[in-house]
């Protein structure tokens, strides 16, 4: 069977998702990774993790080529499966067009709901946004509308009981290599971190991609009210305009350090992702109480998981389920609560220890890769 990953842009994170997915499979099945390139080559963090197929079509992103650069993404996808990585302008018509051109079968996979920026706008706010970006169909104008298109698909995968409460998805997660995501080699480890300039600290880890509603604002704001203890977050993404924003922070930006400083670092970075994990003297999973976060599972909560490293993480979606008994959770936005369970990790080692195993113990169980790939190969089979 032939499967398509279609992505919206080969340039978004989303698309280290779409090759952890083929990778899973691409021993029983001929898989291909497509979407179009509109701001450069592959994401910098997976650009080589496999071998990804650009369409050109330059202009999906507005009114009226759209409609032509649709037809064209459609009939280059050659999957008779098509998972449309979001339900985006970019990605689900092309597979649902390509559906009724060729009767192949079509999955949605969420990670987030998408259409919730939107939903949060006022008459006015929406007002605004219909009139300044009617005709960029990819905006978040028109996901709303897109989203309509979901009950159109055969399957939808989604990766939070809020999805599935609201778009009747699969809960489906992504799983992680517990092989390759495993506790480090203590030399190893202490040699990176002197190679950063961090041996005096105390580190709490977190391993993705820093965006507004992660919550990180609360965390480095922890850092603050411990007294005693030098310690310092450490972003492990692309050090981008609001990683940027943070490590200028005037309360806490002096806390922060984003060793991505360029493509090549950012790829050593993502090679070497279970090493520098094991940087943490904690790892963090933070999340905002928005609507968008509630529809989140973070996909890194499972490497972090693996690694056998004390968890602190925001009590928000379905984090306090995933991490019963086997993390710190924490109300979201609350400094104070972060200072306290950092206070307990860092006043009791042995008991922090013993966190981390019960975690690693459980990703191996329920979270691992194979559990993943088992349960993508039984989807695809029944769509034959």
């Amino acid at each position: 069977m032939k499967v398509t990953f279609l992505v919206p842009d080969l340039g978004w994170p989303i698309v280290g998702i779409a090759a952890r997915f083929a990778k899973y499979i691409v021993g029983e099945h001929e898989v291909e990774i497509v979407g179009p390139r509109l701001w450069g080559g592959a994401n910098a963090m997976y650009s080589g993790e496999f071998a990804y197929r650009a369409v050109d079509c330059p202009k999906i992103y507005r009114f009226p080529e759209y409609f032509r650069e649709v037809r064209k993404l459609s009939r280059a996808i050659r999957g008779d499966v098509v998972i449309s990585m979001k339900a985006f302008g970019t990605t689900l018509p092309a597979a649902l067009r390509a559906k009724r051109e060729r009767g192949c079968r079509v999955v949605a996979y969420l990670d987030e709901w998408d259409g919730a920026t939107s939903a949060s706008w006022s008459f006015g706010e929406r007002l605004g946004h219909w009139s300044r970006d009617w005709m960029h169909p990819g905006d978040d104008v028109y996901v709303p509308r897109v989203e309509r298109l979901l009950p159109k698909c055969d399957v939808r995968l989604g990766t939070t009981r809020f999805l599935e409460r609201k778009f009747g998805c699969r809960i489906f997660h992504v799983g992680v290599d517990t092989d390759r995501f495993r506790p480090q080699d203590p030399a190893a480890v202490a040699a990176l971190k002197h190679e950063l300039g961090l041996q005096d600290e105390k580190l709490l880890v977190f391993g993705g991609v820093a965006r507004p509603h992660k919550g990180l604002e609360a965390y480095a704001a922890a850092l603050a009210r411990l007294e005693g203890v030098a310690a310092r977050i450490l972003i492990l993404g692309p050090q981008d305009d609001y990683v940027r924003e943070l490590m200028h922070h005037p309360e806490y930006g002096r806390f922060i350090r984003c060793p991505a400083t360029d493509a090549a670092s950012t790829q050593r970075i993502h090679r070497d992702m279970p090493l520098y994990l094991g940087l943490g003297d904690a790892l963090i999973v933070p999340l905002t109480d928005g609507v968008m976060a509630r529809s989140q599972m973070p996909c890194k909560v499972f490497e972090a998981m693996a690694m056998g490293k004390p968890i602190v993480a925001s009590a928000v979606s379905d984090l306090p389920e995933v991490l019963a008994d086997c993390g710190h959770l924490v109300a979201p936005g609350r400094p104070d609560a972060v200072a306290q369970a950092l206070e307990a990790i860092f006043t009791d080692p042995p008991a922090a220890r013993e966190m981390g195993e019960r975690a690693r113990a459980r990703c191996v169980e329920r979270y691992g890769a194979a559990a993943s790939r088992n349960a993508l190969l039984a989807l695809l089979d029944e769509l034959k």
